[in-house]
């Protein structure tokens, strides 16, 4: 991605507040991305690459020709939902647009649609439920592309769409009435990359991915990479001729038996390390040597001295690297990270968290202290993931104790609890047992004006469900509703990331303070429950 793309956004008042709606979107965009200049409607675009306009004002003619000559000099010129109405008296803007819309409609529920082919909407939701007005047309020009559509009363209708004009872009996007829209994640997503895409950017062409590893996990994430647009697979690397013979027989994917021969392949692009977590770091330094991005299955490691190694090979070459913590797309830890951070229950400052059951453990290497890091690095890895984004304080001291009482034949240990404080007294505590015969809620999160807490469902393996959430006030309680579960969530925020440069879910700075509070636990229990004082 080459560098900030200059922006010139002009916000307008009338019966839109777009200058209160739209001015904290702007706010928000990354400043490797977008330099946002707010200025008024005098001042000219010349230095910029891209107009962003969202007003009600009416435009004078003199400054409408200077707009239109803009684009055709090479330019971008985005229109938000009421301008392009406002506007059309302008000949310079019919011009510019090719299109005049009517309305708009009365505000409702609308239900868009982006065009899953083209690079600007791949990896938007499919659908998704707006609050808005709907200007309506028989159809923008012949050389526009459609990117949104909608349904009106048995009519399709354009939301969006996007056309060449002289040497630079016209754009217009008919969505903005409410607050809410501006807040809404595929509208972000998409204001941003028509951006782009009227300053001349395009996304990057699709990434191969190779994978290091062709278990039950590498499984998964072929399957995850061939559902989402922007990745392929282009190749498989396992010890096993079983292995290699599966992935191939499921994919037609090219196989090899070292990673070596791999990560000469011109066509792999970014490499997935599947490997037990004792073996990360090895292949992970070698695809970054050869100038691969890569994502690190979790834990992204069992010391944070190989972690480091990993961030800096990464950093000094300019590459991705990216740890696959998938289950910050569960369901029901969005809803109560959602809950927590929207203030309902005030402050929060209070967490115990569980997993386990009464069950024996199973016999691969999960189970295995010297392979997996022990009971700790398993189900921990998600769990401090969690707790670290819910309080994002510095942790400032550790104490973990273990237990081993009934599963001899495994080396893992039966039950861990790890306690952690953070910066300002919020406490946070992780249960993990292989020995519990009566489970504890998921979550228990206390907040200084209410509760979150996660009830296991009754299900034969209960963490293969989403916790039934509920929030507990003062006023009463609450069951949320929860959204499904976007299965590719991590690798459409990669495919995303790699494509336009979009902010990355789970960055390698993230993963290394989970595994630096990890590895302060062990060192706690090795020492009989000391209490280790850290600043992570």
């Amino acid at each position: 991605m080459k560098g900030a793309i200059s922006v010139r956004a002009m916000l307008g008042g009338g019966k839109h507040d777009y200058v209160r709606m739209a001015r904290p979107l702007l706010r928000s965009f990354d400043a490797n991305r977008f330099q946002v200049h707010v200025e008024d409607m005098a001042q000219s675009p010349e230095g910029r690459h891209a107009v962003l306009v969202a007003s009600d004002d009416p435009v004078t003619a003199a400054h409408a020709a200077h707009l239109r000559d803009f684009v055709r000099s090479g330019g971008g010129l985005v229109l938000l939902h009421g301008t392009l109405a406002a506007w059309s008296p302008s000949s310079a803007i019919r011009e510019l647009a090719g299109w005049v819309p009517s309305g708009p409609g009365p505000l409702t529920e609308l239900i868009v649609r982006p065009d899953p082919d083209h690079p600007v909407t791949q990896r938007l939701d499919p659908e998704w439920k707006v609050r808005d007005e709907l200007y309506l047309s028989e159809g923008p020009p012949l050389d526009a592309t459609v990117l949104l559509r909608t349904s009106w009363r048995y009519t399709e209708q354009v939301v969006a769409y996007e056309r060449p004009y002289g040497a630079g872009r016209f754009v217009y996007l008919g969505l903005g009435h409410e607050p809410s829209t501006y807040q809404d994640p595929n509208f972000h997503k998409l204001v941003g990359r028509l951006l782009m895409l009227a300053a001349g950017r395009q996304a990057a062409e699709p990434v191969g991915v190779g994978l290091v590893g062709y278990g039950a996990i590498g499984r998964e994430h072929a399957m995850s990479i061939t559902a989402t647009s922007g990745l392929r697979l282009a190749g498989v690397c396992d010890l096993s001729v079983e292995r290699r013979a599966a992935a191939a027989r499921d994919w037609s994917v090219r196989v090899h038996a070292h990673q070596d021969e791999m990560l000469m392949d011109p066509e792999v692009g970014l490499v997935v390390v599947g490997t037990p977590p004792s073996a990360h770091a090895d292949p992970v330094l070698a695809a970054l040597k050869a100038g691969k991005h890569v994502v690190c299955e979790k834990p992204f490691g069992l010391h944070v001295e190989e972690v480091d190694r990993m961030i800096d090979a990464a950093a000094s070459r300019g590459l991705v690297l990216t740890v696959f913590q998938s289950r910050r797309w569960d369901p029901d830890y969005l809803a109560m990270r959602d809950v927590a951070r929207s203030g309902r229950i005030g402050e929060p400052f209070y967490l115990e968290s569980f997993i386990g059951g009464h069950d024996h453990p199973c016999d691969f290497w999960h189970s295995h202290e010297p392979i997996s890091g022990g009971t700790i690095y398993d189900w921990g890895s998600h769990y401090f993931d969690w707790i670290l984004q819910l309080f994002p304080g510095a942790v400032q001291t550790v104490t973990a104790l273990a237990h081993k009482r009934v599963w001899h034949d495994v080396t893992n240990a039966d039950q861990v609890r790890v306690d952690l404080t953070f910066a300002g007294g919020a406490q946070a505590t992780f249960l993990q047992s292989d020995i519990a015969a009566a489970r504890k809620p998921k979550w228990y999160l206390l907040g200084t004006q209410g509760a979150v807490v996660g009830d296991w469902v009754d299900e034969p393996v209960p963490s293969d469900f989403p916790a039934r959430v509920k929030v507990f006030r003062a006023s009463g309680e609450e069951l949320l509703k929860l959204a499904p579960r976007d299965q590719h969530g991590f690798y459409r925020n990669l495919a995303d990331h790699l494509a336009w440069g979009e902010p990355l879910a789970v960055n390698a700075e993230d993963a290394r303070r989970t595994v630096a509070v990890m590895e302060a636990a062990t060192q706690s229990i090795a020492r009989g429950g000391v209490q280790i004082k850290v600043e992570i």
